[in-house]
């Protein structure tokens, strides 16, 4: 583990203050030179072109748009406290991720340094995605070079950063989704690609992000990730103890759906009847249910398949819940 702390360097190569103060002290000789000095720092300063580079806090009098993406992504109910986005929509790269913080609801937003400079290149240059999550003042950046999972980690809204790797094996080469739900307890999704074919692993932290443990989600003895035709995953945790995982269909109509109810420790698979007429029919969404209670919520897929015509066509079905997710009805048109 690194450990890096905020840095506020104050650089100024002007050499006309040296050469004002000897001219002003000997004029004056020490008759209130400390305020004269003080006076003329700060018009030289304001004048000339010395720089004073706060590298942890660039304060933005209003939301960041300058080379940021349109795509800036909040991250639930945090995002009147932070945003994220990635220069030119770069994100593999570490170098191009840029975070920005509010302490007024959303009104001015401050960007965060990140301390790539302490980190070597060759720890994320081959990283797939970088993927960031948010919780209070607590923010985690997470990638993976193979067979290796780097976590870099704040507490306190970016003041000071630790660096955590933790060797994962197998157990993925790009993360699906990161997710906290207390600031020590934490879910990432991984995802393998092979030909045709995705392989899904599941990791819990219980230290913050320090050590990972592998996820059991079907039960099985020789479980070995989630294997399917697909290319799309997500999860999603509403506490510590009910979450989910979709997972597309890149041969059918029906996602892989599990849910758990007791923190991870075991999961069931739920099943949806898809109607007939879509048999045909592949699900390109992964998406999790939506609930707006303990009780009621909603899933939606998206399913693509050929119409009268031989063309694609794209169908939205929308499944509702009235128990929390036991059972599901297609809801009609």
């Amino acid at each position: 583990m690194i450990k890096i702390s905020k840095r506020e360097d104050i650089i100024c190569n002007n050499k006309k203050i040296n050469w004002m103060y000897n001219v002003v002290k000997e004029v004056l000789g020490g008759v209130s030179m400390k305020k004269i000095f003080i006076g003329l720092l700060i018009l030289t300063l304001f004048f000339s072109g010395c720089q004073i580079n706060v590298k942890n806090h660039d304060n933005l009098a209003k939301p960041p748009n300058q080379n940021v993406s349109e795509d800036v992504t909040p991250n639930d109910i945090q995002s009147e406290k932070w945003k994220w986005s990635f220069k030119d929509n770069k994100i593999s790269s570490l170098k191009d991720l840029q975070l920005y913080n509010s302490d007024d609801g959303g009104k001015t937003w401050t960007q965060i340094y990140i301390p790539v400079d302490k980190i070597p290149e060759s720890a994320y240059k081959d990283a797939e995605n970088i993927v960031p999550y948010f919780m209070d003042n607590n923010v985690w950046i997470a990638w993976i070079v193979p067979q290796t999972l780097h976590i870099l980690k704040t507490k306190d809204g970016g003041l000071h950063w630790d660096i955590f790797k933790f060797e994962i094996g197998k157990y993925g080469e790009a993360i699906s989704v990161l997710q906290f739900v207390t600031p020590e307890e934490g879910w990432i999704l991984t995802t393998m690609n092979g030909a045709g074919m995705q392989i899904n692993y599941l990791l819990k932290t219980n230290d913050g992000g320090k050590r990972w443990e592998n996820v059991n989600i079907t039960g099985k003895k020789n479980y070995d990730g989630i294997y399917s035709a697909a290319d799309r995953s997500n999860m999603k945790f509403y506490n510590k103890n009910n979450g989910w995982i979709s997972i597309s269909n890149n041969l059918g109509p029906a996602p892989l759906l599990f849910r758990t109810t007791d923190g991870g420790k075991s999961w069931s698979k739920i099943e949806l009847s898809v109607p007939e007429i879509y048999k045909n029919c592949y699900l390109s969404s992964a998406n999790v249910p939506v609930f707006a209670d303990n009780k009621q919520g909603k899933l939606i897929l998206e399913l693509y398949g050929p119409n009268k015509d031989n063309k694609l066509e794209k169908h939205i079905l929308v499944y509702e819940t009235i128990d929390g997710g036991n059972t599901w009805r297609l809801r009609k048109n």
